[in-house]
């Protein structure tokens, strides 16, 4: 009895353990320690045509909408938000397992997904975290452009590093077809040198500091722009070309980070005040 005992407490304590090690890449496959501890939560609305009425869910398919390949990233499985016979503006959070950040320098995320537009619908995927489990969720960033094969986030910092984090992926139904997500990615530190080099400095913001408007340019083709406060809390997001002017009347006055997005998945962030 003491033996088989032991031996649920101790598979008990693998279930929840933290992740530690990084960088720590979440392949959703049956393979990964940690693909069972993601939780599903609903906020808002119902699905009754997914098995247990599940939005999110680790599945090796997603809709036909997809007609490249309606199969993972890589390897079989991903993670689904699943939209077929949804509530319109029904939401759903996947939560991942605890990890501890505290040691972590700079932290950042990055995954694949797919959001493709069904007509004129574009379902959104937000970005969540929360320092404990008992802490209120706060919002990162959001995706919500029309992405119809894999694609990279690029890296997304995450905020506040602590010794009981986690992300939560939030689907937000608007009947666009599926979400996906697959080969999600922490890692320590700043991004590789390599990386860095794949786009030459050629981001140019001003005025800097600035009161009303920001005007910026890039040789390189820009997708979207996000505006984030030093705390990482996302503040706007607009959908942009090669040059482009964005408001920031609506800002505080204090130091915000903003973050271009190329049409190749990489991207480039910047540092400016509003006056």
């Amino acid at each position: 009895m003491n033996k088989l005992l032991y031996s649920f407490m101790f598979a008990a304590a693998l279930t929840s353990a933290q992740v530690t090690s990084y960088p720590w890449t979440e392949t959703f496959e049956d393979s990964s320690p940690t693909s069972s501890q993601w939780t599903c939560q609903y906020i808002a609305g119902t699905n009754t045509s997914v098995p247990s009425g599940l939005f999110w869910a680790i599945q090796t398919t997603t809709s036909v909408g997809y007609y490249g390949t309606t199969g993972a990233y890589q390897g079989s499985k991903m993670a689904v938000f699943d939209t077929r016979s949804h509530t319109r503006d029904a939401i759903a959070r996947f939560i991942g397992p605890v990890m501890n950040l505290s040691s972590v320098a700079n932290p950042t995320l990055d995954f694949y997904y797919r959001n493709m537009l069904w007509g004129t619908d574009q379902n959104i995927l937000n970005i969540y975290y929360r320092t404990s489990s008992s802490g209120s969720w706060t919002l990162i960033t959001s995706f919500n452009s029309n992405i119809s094969s894999w694609t990279n986030s690029g890296p997304i910092v995450l905020p506040n590093p602590s010794a009981t984090y986690q992300i939560a992926l939030e689907g937000v139904a608007k009947y666009g077809y599926s979400l996906d997500v697959d080969n999600l990615k922490v890692s320590a530190g700043n991004l590789a040198v390599s990386e860095v080099n794949k786009k030459p400095l050629e981001l140019k913001i001003s005025p800097n500091p600035a009161s009303d408007i920001l005007n910026i340019s890039s040789k390189e083709e820009i997708t979207d722009i996000r505006i984030h406060d030093i705390s990482g809390k996302l503040m706007k997001i607009e959908n942009k070309s090669s040059k482009n002017q964005i408001s920031i009347q609506h800002l505080k006055s204090g130091t915000y980070f903003i973050t271009v997005q190329y049409s190749d998945g990489t991207n480039n962030t910047s540092k400016f005040i509003k006056k």
